[in-house]
């Protein structure tokens, strides 16, 4: 057993977890970062790519929308290397998408998103394969984000503050005394080797797998589990982010991503992160409502198709069982005033788009529980160039 000492251990290696590392170890804060597999290995490295300006979320969900567009002004500052400026548009093609109309733009408004309204010949000059029954287009600041390169960069940063990673190293136990979390144990999958890290206190950032991590400290954090598929098509027809404008649901947005295109998505209800399986009507579904938007897509060839599951959470009064109607605002949970365990903050929820707020607000919390008065400053430095 290999013995390590440390102020801080964070449990999960995505996009939230190496922005929390990242901010921690920026603060002066020594800081450990363990993950079971290799960095953006869950839900980072497999979404649809979408940097969000939040108007998917303006008219039914404000609070993540507001979230949203003050992030993705932020990480378009300190990590360009990992953005593509697209840019996004909203498209109008029925009856109800225009009566939804006026709704979005207003839910925009209020959150402080930028648009503008295109007519649909207007629309057709600028993304030529959209679909001729186009009426309008609302112009939104979307981009596409690439979660590795966001990880990589966070990872990079925080070494420079003298932070260590161990990848491929699962955590087997979270170490209790008493009412108290004090550290870890994990197995690294390559050399065998058996550490324990003893901390101050243990973040768990691992996403969908929040509820088996917190249950090795002997808690239950029930998430909302869902799962949604994307498809991968040869070729870029379009340089937007393309939403349908109209209440999220399965199918409505195309996200440019390099050479390809992405078709998103459903939302599948499931128990376990680690047990689910693409079915083949997300994938018909999927290109039958991107077709619509953009009917060329009929003609292009599949690369692949591949899924990610959303760490949807909501607080014990708001649960329901529709998963499209869970926020997608984060969490910071602190078990001490939850649960009476000290030495453990899970945080969970909220966007790969968010992440870096939400590293802040649970850095934050661990300043103000070990007493350190240290501001964050990871909105103003830029990550490191690849």
């Amino acid at each position: 057993m290999i013995r390590l000492e440390t102020q801080v251990v964070v449990i999960g290696g995505g996009a939230t977890g190496t922005a929390v590392l990242r901010d921690l170890a920026m603060r002066g804060i020594d800081a450990v970062l363990v993950e079971r597999g290799n960095l953006a290995e869950g839900t980072s490295g497999n979404f649809h790519g979408l940097l969000h300006s939040g108007a998917r979320y303006a008219v039914k969900d404000p609070p993540a929308a507001e979230e949203c567009i003050h992030e993705n002004t932020l990480l378009r500052r300190i990590a360009p290397q990992a953005i593509e400026d697209t840019g996004g548009f909203f498209v109008v093609l029925t009856d109800e998408d225009e009566a939804f109309l006026p709704r979005f733009l207003e839910g925009c408004r209020r959150v402080g998103i930028p648009t503008d309204v295109l007519s649909g010949a207007q629309a057709l000059q600028e993304e030529p394969a959209l679909s001729p029954q186009v009426r309008y287009a609302v112009t939104v600041p979307d981009g596409s984000i690439d979660g590795w390169t966001l990880c990589i960069g966070s990872v990079k940063a925080a070494k420079e503050y003298g932070a260590k990673v161990f990848l491929y190293t699962p955590v087997t136990k979270i170490l209790r005394e008493g009412d108290r979390v004090v550290g870890i144990e994990a197995v690294d999958r390559a050399s065998g080797d058996e550490y324990e890290i003893r901390a101050e206190y243990v973040i768990n950032a691992t996403g969908p797998w929040t509820t088996k991590t917190a249950r090795l400290a002997g808690l239950e954090v029930p998430m909302a589990l869902d799962y949604g598929t994307m498809v991968v098509l040869n070729g870029r027809p379009v340089r937007r982010a393309i939403n349908r404008c109209r209440p999220p649901t399965d199918g409505d947005i195309i996200v440019p991503v390099g050479t390809a295109i992405v078709l998103g998505t459903t939302s599948v209800p499931i128990q376990d992160p680690d047990d689910f399986c693409i079915q083949e009507w997300e994938i018909d579904l999927l290109l039958k409502e991107a077709v619509t938007m953009v009917p060329v897509v009929e003609e292009m060839g599949i690369q692949r198709y591949y899924a990610a599951v959303r760490p949807l959470y909501t607080p014990p009064a708001e649960r329901t069982e529709e998963r499209r109607e869970v926020s997608r605002a984060f969490y910071v949970l602190d078990h001490e005033e939850l649960d009476g365990l000290g030495g453990l903050i899970t945080i969970t929820g909220g966007k790969v788009t968010t992440c870096r707020l939400m590293a802040e607000k649970t850095v934050d919390l661990v300043c103000a529980k070990m007493g350190i008065q240290a501001p964050c400053r990871t909105h103003l430095e830029p990550l490191p160039p690849d």
